[in-house]
């Protein structure tokens, strides 16, 4: 019998031991803030007002606390007890948790009210005064530490107190007789005040019964259970009453002939009515004479346990245990512990689970930015121009995206300018063979349609182009061509080069604007005060290379405008090449018109021996670099190419320069004709072959290489198939046809310096000038060299204030995260 005792009163230990330590874990994880994050166990006290909840409060934590007519607990007070062998104490302090507004702080303090208290008859008065701080968050809380009741009640001058505070008054009691238990008190459910009182109370005590809490509600006998609200409350947010204990105060008040009254009250209490999982407990506290003659706690629980005893229907039920303060203590203390051991394990995991929430979520938000703003700033903008560099210089395909686009741009460039070719056609006027002319010849000497580089102008006759020379005679001697009437033909085909220019360069600014918008929003999205102004500065350095760029390319355009050119050699070439083409067609061979001489040479010919180039005739003359070729009539000789009159344009005949982005079609216009006034009529030679319907015999080839042969026998090395044609007879056009090659000649020359140059410039006064440019102007914009650097950065980095504010919101939650992760670690769990 004795070793059961011991093993009862051991067991009994182990238990109390447990129950402090998990009392102690929840005391301290609520201290730390972990309520914010975690649903922890816990007990909560409501009621109506006038309930007696305050009574039962009194009860079981054996203190006195505040009241007044009307609502005296404005803010939530956490009674922590724990039971021990040394004196009573009281520890009061307040955890500010929340701001003024109802929002949770960042950070969650628990700051010791004064010193700690020894004797029970000074708590009262020092709730009142830890309360009275809470409703006066902007003053200190010291400044009440002194204050008697009777300054309390008058309040801070000049200061208006919160009708309500979430922040809660903590009050930890130690001591022999108390058992280990932790409850919030909540102000009473108030119904007659402004509809925003009784909201704000009721989303209180809403807010702290969700979850793993137990409700003990306070059911005062004076009152139908019916018109509980706080029952209703706890309805709402436990249907099933898993967690809901009611305790039923007041039963001394219903009076003798009551009858009807307790007998409802008793079948409540024996669960025969609004049945809940753990029932109700029924309680007699103290009433105002008793707490005036100063009871003390020990006789007011022996007046309960005399009340019950000896009062009927309470005396006689059959239900003993659910009447008096200490059944109702027991109870609230086995039920706290049994959900706390049951919770812990769902806490830890909970705890990890958010705590990698947490990291993962600061993760996706930039660091604070940390040191000094000056050198902060300078080290993104040295890594936002290395950025906008490797854009510059290419590389990877990503990097490569700006490069990419410029050279999709220049090849554009290239097909604008070259459409802009001369459409001369060596037909004396429209005719349906004349419809079917190629402008080019080919073989690396000018593309064709292949690349999509054809020319976009309207057709050019030899009648036009001979009225075109007509008007541009002034002194000249006979069969000389002004050199006026060259230089107006080949301004025509310039004429639109700066608009071509124009839109090159705009494409290559777009390109360049949107690596730099998007390198300044990567860099730089998080400063928006920083990523306004360099959008302005760079701006401002983007048009200043582009006037700069746009100054140098007019300088070009200009130089254009008066023709000039060394490379003689590639003019002749290309001279030759278009005569041979326009008389190859003027002779009548049919296949001239659609297929580029050099092709037919390689086609038709061999190779003849080797010799050296001729030089150029007698009758030519080079004029300031410029290789102009004579007429080929007999009635030409020597002359020079001097300066006259400036001709207009062609305006007898069709158009030089109705320029389109699209190639005209190549086919014949109805009636064979290619405009509508010019009719189709023979092709206008002196002398001209008859046209050929069929393609030459097979043999002709062999005929040209005998031909080419028995040349060279008698001397005349190094000739070709374009050389036979000249020993076509003369044509009535020569003239017209030399002009003709000689500008068409000369556009390959200007038209392949200009789509070289102009890129070349571009890229180079523009697109790598402002990355050259770029950190040292930003630098300079910013002022990072000047006396108030750090000042004026420091306003540049001011970021975002939601993402400020979610940063600092997360970094506390982490904070509070890892602060239970470390206690519940100490713990052994």
């Amino acid at each position: 019998m004795v070793a059961t005792t011991e093993a009862a009163r051991l067991s009994e230990s182990q238990y109390a031991l447990r129950r402090k330590e998990l009392l102690s874990l929840v005391k301290q994880l609520r201290a730390i803030g972990a309520q914010a994050d975690l649903d922890l166990p816990r007990i909560t006290v409501i009621g109506n007002q006038s309930a007696g909840k305050s009574s039962v409060v009194e009860a079981i934590s054996d203190i006195n606390v505040p009241r007044d007519a009307g609502t005296c607990t404005r803010c939530p007070m956490e009674c922590r007890m724990s039971s021990s062998t040394g004196p009573w104490s009281c520890q009061i302090s307040i955890r500010w948790e929340f701001e003024d507004n109802g929002t949770r702080k960042s950070e969650v303090s628990e700051i010791g009210f004064g010193d700690v208290i020894t004797d029970k008859g000074k708590v009262e008065l020092a709730l009142r005064r830890a309360q009275a701080a809470v409703l006066h968050p902007s003053v200190s809380a010291d400044k009440f530490l002194a204050m008697s009741e009777d300054s309390l009640k008058k309040g801070i001058s000049g200061t208006k107190p919160l009708s309500f505070s979430r922040n809660a008054v903590c009050i930890d009691l130690e001591g022999p007789g108390l058992t280990d238990l932790s409850f919030i008190d909540l102000p009473g459910i108030i119904q007659n005040a402004e509809p925003d009182v009784v909201k704000m109370v009721e989303d209180l005590v809403v807010s702290h019964i969700k979850g793993n809490c137990i409700i003990l509600v306070a059911l005062p006998m004076t009152d139908d259970i019916e018109n509980q609200k706080a029952l209703r409350l706890a309805r709402q947010e436990d249907p099933e009453g898993l967690r809901t204990i009611g305790v039923i105060t007041k039963p001394d008040m219903l009076s003798q002939g009551s009858t009807k009254a307790r007998q409802i009250w008793l079948d409540v209490i024996e669960g025969r009515k609004h049945q809940l999982l753990h029932g109700y407990y029924c309680t007699r506290q103290p009433d105002d004479a008793d707490r005036a003659e100063g009871i003390s706690s020990s006789q007011a629980r022996d007046a309960e346990t005399a009340f019950f005893r000896t009062t009927s229907p309470w005396s006689t039920s059959v239900h003993q245990n659910r009447f008096g303060t200490p059944n109702l203590v027991s109870t609230l203390s086995a039920r706290l512990v049994s959900v706390i051991n049951d919770t812990l394990p769902k806490i830890r995991s909970e705890t990890n689970a958010l705590l990698d929430v947490c990291k993962k979520d600061l993760s996706s938000l930039p660091a604070a930015v940390e040191g000094e703003p000056a050198t902060h700033v300078l080290s993104l903008v040295t890594t936002f121009c290395s950025h906008m560099n490797q854009f510059v210089s290419g590389g990877n395909a990503h990097l490569g995206r700006l490069v990419q686009d410029n050279r999709r741009t220049f090849a554009k460039f290239k097909l604008a300018i070259r459409r802009t070719a001369p459409n001369f056609v060596p037909f004396a006027e429209a005719t349906e063979a004349a419809a079917q002319f190629e402008n080019f010849i080919g073989e690396g000497e000018d593309e064709g349609p292949e690349e999509g580089l054809i020319s976009s102008g309207g057709p050019v006759y030899l009648k036009a182009l001979r009225r075109h020379i007509e008007l541009s005679i002034t002194r000249e001697l006979p069969d000389n061509v002004p050199f006026a009437a060259k230089v107006s033909l080949i301004s025509e085909f310039q004429s639109s080069w700066q608009s071509e220019v124009d839109a090159c360069m705009k494409d290559v600014r777009d390109a360049v604007l949107s690596i730099l918008s998007d390198c300044t929003q990567e860099h730089f999205q998080r400063y928006g005060s920083l990523k306004g102004q360099l959008r302005m500065f760079i701006a401002e350095l983007v048009q200043r290379h582009h006037d700069i760029c746009r100054m140098h390319i007019t300088a070009i355009l200009q130089c254009e405008q008066t023709p000039f050119t060394q490379n003689t050699h590639y003019l002749e070439t290309c001279k030759d090449k278009w005569l041979a083409k326009y008389k190859d067609i003027r002779s009548g061979k049919t296949d001239a018109i659609t297929e580029p001489p050099a092709k037919r040479r390689k086609q038709d010919t061999a190779p003849a021996p080797s010799a050296p180039k001729p030089t150029p005739a007698p009758g030519a003359l080079k004029f300031d670099g410029f290789m102009f070729g004579a007429p080929q009539s007999p009635s030409s000789g020597n002359f020079a190419f001097a300066p006259g009159a400036a001709a207009g344009s062609i305006s007898g005949g069709p158009q030089l320069n109705p320029r389109s982005s699209e190639p005209p079609a190549n086919t014949a216009p109805a009636g064979g004709a290619t405009n509508g006034t010019v009719q189709p009529s023979s092709l206008g030679s002196s002398t001209p072959a008859a046209p050929q319907s069929a393609l030459r015999p097979a043999n002709d080839a062999e005929k040209v290489n005998a031909a080419l042969a028995a040349l060279a026998e008698l001397g005349y090395t190094g000739l070709t198939h374009e050389d036979l044609g000249k020993l076509n007879p003369p044509d009535k056009y020569e003239q017209e046809l030399h002009v003709m090659a000689e500008v068409r000649g000369y556009f390959q020359v200007s038209y392949k310096r200009i789509i070289d140059n102009v890129p070349s410039l571009i890229d180079l006064t523009f697109v790598k000038a402002i990355v050259r440019d770029l950190q040292p102007f930003l630098i300079s914009k910013l002022g990072l060299g000047t006396a108030d650097a750090s000042a004026r950065c420091a306003r540049y980095l001011a970021e975002d204030p939601n993402v400020v504010a979610r940063r600092d919101d997360l970094l506390a939650r982490q904070r509070r995260l890892e602060s239970v992760d470390s206690e519940l670690h100490n713990f052994g769990l």
